[in-house]
């Protein structure tokens, strides 16, 4: 029996133009109505999550790979990790030597040092706003995320800054084209135990969605991991059941193949 789904967001629900599938949407209030509760787990921001818990009709959230968890609709954030403003500043400092697109992640907007076409279109994708500051200085705060991106699957500076950086941070590919960088021991499995523990989930009842380096965590913890054809292969291996592809709404079908489970 399957009570809880924790489900990643881009190329897993959505199709890699970031539609929400009508197929995935039905399956989502059918899912409810046999008593399955759906969680987001997402590396998007609270605001950047918030047209698809609205879409859903879900309430709870995993957000920035971990750092955040809450309810996006209501704002309300049960708990909070911040990257240290000593190390992001200094990963930042490094992407500009690099010339990497860095964008530092607030829970009010996206700050960078150089608004470049690949920061907005990353910006564009999540309806966030990208504010420009001219000096590290300028960065306001701690952020809880700081994503890099780049133009070509290879290259593009990814493995100088995790050799840097590893130990003082975790680093995680969402995608070819971003590389996550959050607070040392953040990540979605270790936000999903979280809040399965206030919530008073059992793991073994769960079910969790996934594509990507940044959704393993989460799949581990899962008592039933379930994923989608384009989901890379560490996935793959484990996963207890594989729809089809997202852009297809592959979701659809595991959420079906889920509910079978509840009879």
């Amino acid at each position: 029996m399957i009570s809880t789904l924790f489900s990643d967001v881009d190329r897993t629900l959505l199709t890699a133009d970031y539609d929400l599938p009508e197929p995935v949407v039905r399956g989502f209030f059918k899912a409810r109505r046999r008593g399955i509760q759906a969680i987001l787990a997402t590396a998007r921001s609270p605001n950047g999550v918030a047209p698809i818990c609205r879409a859903l009709g879900i309430d709870y959230a995993i957000c920035f790979n971990g750092g955040w968890i809450g309810r996006p609709l209501e704002q309300a954030a049960i708990s909070e990790a911040k990257i240290a403003r000593r190390i992001a500043l200094s990963v930042m400092a490094e992407t500009r030597r690099l010339g990497i697109a860095s964008m530092w992640y607030r829970d009010d907007a996206i700050y960078t040092l150089d608004n470049s076409p690949l920061v907005r279109r990353e910006a564009a994708i999540t309806g966030e706003s990208v504010c420009e500051v001219a000096d590290l200085n300028d960065l306001p705060g701690q952020p809880f995320k700081i994503m890099c991106a780049r133009p070509l699957p290879e290259g593009g500076g990814f493995d100088a800054l995790r050799a840097r950086f590893l130990p003082l941070c975790e680093m995680t590919g969402s995608n070819w084209r971003l590389l996550e960088i959050t607070p040392t021991g953040v990540s979605k499995g270790t936000a999903a135990r979280q809040l399965a523990d206030r919530l008073k989930l059992d793991p073994k009842l769960c079910a969790a969605a996934g594509d990507a380096e940044n959704d393993l965590s989460l799949l581990r913890w899962a008592g039933t991991p379930v994923t989608v054809a384009n989901a890379i292969i560490e996935i793959r291996d484990f996963a207890h059941f594989i729809g089809p592809h997202a852009d297809e709404g592959g979701m659809a079908v595991a959420l079906d193949w889920l509910m079978a489970r509840t009879q």
